[in-house]
């Protein structure tokens, strides 16, 4: 009996296999078994990308000229013919056994050949502890949304390891450069050097062996995956032990930066050959390779930036001469000395956070005639809130397109993922757009797909969002969302929990709150969908969020005013407000902090190991760094995020401890000293359990919550 089981799974496994001869095929089963034949995909040679949606008999027909293509014409018709929404959280879809049919042909097509995806924070903010069923949900969500270039700096750990083995660097430092897991971002943007390491030979073989499978699975796809590129760095002390010459570029924030390797002599061609080498053995050529030398304000003194360029582009070329150099352009980069000694052709700037502080339009001269492109970054931190420039993307892209000869495409370049899906179907549908969006219009469209039908109610909800949190008008330069003042460190006067946000009020408090209300309140017609619940409950927290930044008001205001009794009442109630967000969150397990840490858990079977990895997780979104750098570089707090668990087990803590101090001296002359890094930095140390499972009725405790929350 067991051996006919056997024979029998293995037969269905081989025909299940036929089924997916394609990537696109294997996709449609990972969405809803049985779907890749109820509908019929054709690949039609075409010098631009386009997709087409048919109808022959009873089948669906997407044609496209490659499989990228097809995919989006797939997300195309889910979305806007059968009403399923696949985002983040929510990969599959319920579909009926005859699928509806396409009485209309539609054909759409992009002049914008280079859709760009992730920015190196994405890697480490949202990331870092990724498995392979994760990372295939994602090259499955970068294929429905059109990305054709990926950044892909998964496993990167590994090449450094072994090219400074090939070098000579001592084998017992090389743990003191290589960054760990939740900080890879910043040392490979040449920020520091060893911050959450060393790694172990098994983190090692578990990161090959996963960016193995994710740069196969993008070339199955025909992406073409951007590989981090060699543009100088080298560990601080490679003057003194591997006899280099380098130049110093200072420190970051408190940390230790990497040194550059000058690239004025031998040394230079000879570690990057050495360098692209071992990138070729472990994962192969590529088209794009990303540098950043000088990231975030590294020293250029003593560096001729004309030399530095063309040898950076040399080495790349020697590697791969048909390949393209990809560079961020962030806060001075790329240096327009770099820039124009560089040809035409063999490097692209993505213009990093176009929707908010456009570098193509700003500078005098672009970014001397290379291609470019139009990127948002929307996110900051991985940061939790409702925030975006819907109408700004809607009117400014397409002026970009008008207006540039060389833009050539558009980028993600979000710090951290898993928010606000809304504006990332946005920006991936714009290069496919024609015709002018308008954002109200678009926002009742998205939301019908998105919940698989409409409803007034709720298209009012969405066109109160779209007027107010996500339209954050021009000369608003806040990074990212309004952050919730439960994760601040507290003081009286709170106006922001990270010290780089740039907190600048622009929507109305209270129509966020009918926004919330409208959602609770359709829920008997959506309550059985995963995408109404999560946008349901993550509005009702930014209007909870919100009231917390209301009453911080009020005890802001009783303490200039020396009214302690008030103090103390609006205290109890942001107290308060904190405990009912805390349960509103423990509903969802996208809002679970016992989510993130299972995950950092889960990527080893050694207790040690799981030990270090949870200490990376819990740093990373608290303290960040070492007193230093949370403290005197103001780190602290930047990755802050509103999550069940993080919310009573960190940040209320330190409310309370505040507020406790604060009303016991409150005669006293001074305000009272609270050594809050010595409470965090104590609190990224433990291993107290957080799950992900999920608490209460999502719908019933939004209900409840709201209203208390809104009557305080």
């Amino acid at each position: 009996m067991k051996t006919k089981f056997l024979t029998l799974t293995l037969f269905f496994s081989f025909v299940s296999s036929l089924w997916a001869s394609s990537p696109v095929e294997g996709l449609m089963e990972r969405i809803d078994s049985g779907l890749s034949r109820k509908i019929e995909i054709v690949i039609v040679p075409d010098s631009m990308d386009f997709f087409e949606l048919d109808q022959v008999g009873i089948k669906p027909v997407i044609r496209g000229n490659n499989d990228v293509s097809l995919a989006v014409g797939l997300n195309w018709y889910l979305r806007y013919f059968t009403g399923n929404h696949l985002s983040w959280g929510n990969m599959k879809a319920v579909l009926p056994d005859t699928l509806p049919s396409v009485d209309l042909p539609v054909r759409m097509s992009t002049a914008m050949p280079m859709r760009y995806y992730l920015n190196y924070c994405t890697h480490s903010y949202s990331m870092p502890f990724w498995d392979w069923e994760r990372w295939q949900q994602e090259i499955d969500w970068m294929a429905l949304h059109g990305i054709n270039m990926p950044l892909a700096v998964t496993g990167t750990d590994v090449l450094w390891r072994n090219v400074l083995r090939r070098l000579g660097y001592p084998e017992e430092r090389i743990g003191d450069f290589i960054a760990g897991p939740a900080f890879q971002a910043w040392w490979l943007m040449n920020n520091l050097e060893g911050w959450g390491g060393p790694n172990t030979d098994e983190y090692y073989s578990r990161q090959e062996d996963l960016q193995k499978k994710i740069v196969g699975r993008m070339r199955e796809w025909g992406m073409t995956p951007v590989f981090a590129g060699y543009s100088g760095m080298v560990p601080h002390d490679a003057g003194e032990t591997l006899g280099l010459d380098v130049a110093d570029p200072g420190k970051w924030l408190g940390f230790t930066r990497p040194a550059f390797l000058q690239s004025s002599n031998d040394d230079f061609a000879r570690v990057a050959e050495v360098y692209y080498d071992e990138l070729e053995k472990l994962y192969g050529r590529t088209g794009f390779y990303s540098m950043d030398p000088f990231h975030e304000g590294g020293d250029t003194d003593g560096v001729d930036l004309s030399q530095a360029g063309k040898a950076i582009l040399a080495a790349m070329k020697r590697a791969n001469a048909d390949a393209v150099w990809v560079i961020q352009g962030w806060q001075a980069n790329p240096r327009p000395e770099m820039l124009r000694a560089l040809p035409l052709g063999d490097v692209v700037v993505l213009d990093l956070h176009a929707e908010a502080d456009p570098a193509w339009s700003a500078r005098p001269d672009g970014f001397s005639g290379h291609g470019w492109l139009y990127c948002m970054l929307h996110n900051f931190g991985g940061n939790i809130g409702l925030y975006g420039r819907i109408p700004t993307i809607c009117r400014e892209y397409p002026r970009a397109v008008g207006q540039s000869r060389s833009l050539r495409g558009i980028g993600l370049t979000m710090e951290g993922i898993e928010t606000n899906p809304v504006l990332y179907e946005l920006m991936c549908e714009m290069p496919w757009r024609d015709a002018p969006v308008d954002p109200d219009q678009w926002l009742h469209a998205y939301a019908a797909a998105r919940y698989g039908k409409s409803l007034p109610e709720v298209d009012t909800a969405w066109s109160i969002l779209g007027r107010t949190v996500y339209a954050c008008p021009p000369g608003n330069h806040q990074q990212g969302t309004a952050e919730s003042l439960f994760c601040a460190r507290p003081s009286d006067h709170p106006s922001q929990a990270s010290a780089w946000a740039q907190y600048q009020p622009y929507y109305d408090h209270a129509e966020v709150a009918r926004a919330a209300r409208l959602l609770i309140d359709a829920a008997p017609q959506f309550a059985e969908n995963r995408n109404y619940l999560y946008d349901m409950v993550d509005v009702t927290r930014q209007a909870i969020a919100d009231k917390g930044r209301e009453v911080a008001a009020r005890f802001g205001k009783a303490a200039d005013e020396d009214d302690r009794e008030a103090y103390a009442l609006e205290a109890a109630r942001f107290i308060r407000l904190i405990i009912l967000q805390d349960r509103l969150l423990a509903t969802m397990p996208d809002f679970r902090l016992g989510s993130w840490i299972e995950a950092a858990r889960n990527c080893s079977d050694n207790p040690v190991e799981k030990d270090r990895y949870e200490w990376n997780a819990r740093v990373q979104i608290t303290t960040w760094g070492n007193r230093e750098a949370s403290d005197g570089g103001r780190l602290h707090d930047y990755s802050n995020r509103e999550w069940h668990g993080l919310l009573s087990g960190f940040y209320l803590p330190r409310w309370l401890e505040w507020f406790n101090a604060r009303l016991a001296s409150w005669d006293s002359p001074g305000l009272p000293q609270v050594d809050f890094y010595a409470m965090e930095e104590q609190w990224t140390r433990r291993h107290d359990q957080y799950s992900s499972v999920p608490e209460g009725d999502p719908v019933e405790t939004a209900s409840s919550v709201l209203d208390e929350a809104l009557s305080l």
